[in-house]
């Protein structure tokens, strides 16, 4: 099916969608007037300890703030000192009242590796399976960081990197390499907290990040930002340049994709399902509740069953779009039949290992009700943007 990646840098919202078979599968949406701290690296300060939590308050710039647990700071058994300065780098933005999530371990992410910090062995990405793909990236990941002599880091391959040729990867190592000793040459220990390496622009981090399967298309709809992302392409991944284009179309660009009208339909409670029946996805302070309705015909077990297996086809892509994270309640249809309960639960395992931020299925109950819970990555969608209607607004939003 066609694969298409959409780029829209407006004034009022930086917005990345990617389309299968013209079907929205990823959403990425920033406000420029909004505070996003993730992957940037600063010179912080401890300025208040959390002994219970084993956690402190760190300094990052005037007014800026963010946590660091124990175990993201130390060595087991160390304790964080009160004044004391060290590298850190934001893992989690802020989020409601909780403020930025921090990490000790630096890593610096480049379109085909990870200068990773604190790392034993250099290694290659789990979704590389090849054999000899791995023992070559394996063996060149190896040869660079003794190269390079780095100390305490050492590179991983990302899934990128299989069909890259071994002079652009040498050349992005070095550039991180550079990176890497310019931070761990800076007086850490001196000086007022300070930003010391800020993540890339939007685009650029999108187009860094996506995977080994890239899009047939990639439609940017400035030509500033056109422009801007070719040049940075041409010297990071050049693979990328066969499919980027300017759009030029009369329409905005989500408009005449249907974006705007699947992240109109993002926003409502109600998801149909291609039978007839629907989700309900609530929020509330403690946890996300999913509905399941089978529709008009609710005495059929096997309409019954029908809704509950589209029910689950649709979940994780529904989560995954909306930003949701955290536990998880789905009150599926009961079913009489144990048969059918098993393999309802059987599908709804299998669909979530497609989600690398589902962490588990915590609880099943023979009743209907199953417990999931989701890391949070990023803002929830509905705290991004506010409840509005597109101009291409459809009534309901259908899985495919």
């Amino acid at each position: 099916m066609h694969d298409e990646l959409l780029i829209s840098q407006q004034p009022a919202l930086q917005r990345m969608a990617r389309l299968t078979g013209g079907v929205l599968q990823a959403l990425e949406i920033e406000q420029p007037g909004t505070q996003y701290l993730v992957g940037n690296i600063y010179r912080g300060r401890v300025a208040r300890l959390l002994p219970g939590l084993n956690a402190g308050f760190v300094d990052l710039a005037p007014g800026l703030q963010g946590l660091l647990t124990l175990a993201e700071a130390k060595p087991p058994g160390a304790t964080l000192k009160l004044g004391e300065s060290l590298l850190v780098q934001v893992s989690r933005d802020a989020t409601g009242a909780k403020k930025a999530q921090l990490s000790a371990a630096v890593n610096l992410p480049g379109p085909h590796w990870v200068l990773v910090a604190g790392k034993p062995r250099s290694g290659v990405s789990r979704r590389i399976t090849d054999a000899a793909i791995r023992r070559r990236l394996g063996s060149l990941a190896a040869a660079i960081t003794q190269d390079l002599r780095l100390a305490g880091a050492t590179f991983v391959a990302r899934t990128a990197a299989a069909e890259a040729p071994d002079a652009l990867l040498r050349d992005e190592a070095h550039r991180l390499a550079e990176a890497w000793n310019a931070l761990h040459g800076f007086p850490r220990y001196s000086g007022e907290p300070r930003l010391l390496l800020a993540e890339l622009p939007f685009a650029q981090r999108v187009i860094r990040d996506l995977g080994r399967a890239l899009p047939e298309r990639i439609s940017v709809d400035t030509s500033a930002d056109f422009a801007a992302l070719h040049a940075w392409c041409t010297e990071h991944r050049p693979a990328v340049l066969p499919s980027l284009e300017h759009y030029v179309g009369i329409r905005p660009l989500f408009a005449a994709r249907g974006v705007d009208a699947a992240i109109s339909a993002l926003l409502r409670p109600q998801v149909s399902l291609p039978s007839g029946g629907s989700l309900v996805i609530e929020h509330t302070a403690a946890m996300t509740t999913v509905d399941v309705n089978s529709g008009s015909d609710t005495h059929s077990e096997r309409a019954q069953l029908t809704a509950n297996l589209e029910a689950v086809q649709a979940l994780p892509r529904q989560l995954r779009l909306r930003g949701v994270g955290g536990m998880i309640a789905v009150d599926f249809i009961s079913l009489s039949d144990a048969s059918q309960w098993r393999e309802l639960v059987a599908a709804l395992q299998q669909s979530v290992l497609d989600d690398p931020a589902m962490s588990r299925v915590h609880r099943v109950d023979r009743l209907g009700v199953v417990l999931l819970t989701r890391k949070q990555r990023g803002l929830p969608l509905a705290s991004v943007l506010k409840p509005v209607s597109f101009a291409d607004d459809a009534p309901g939003q259908r899985d495919e």
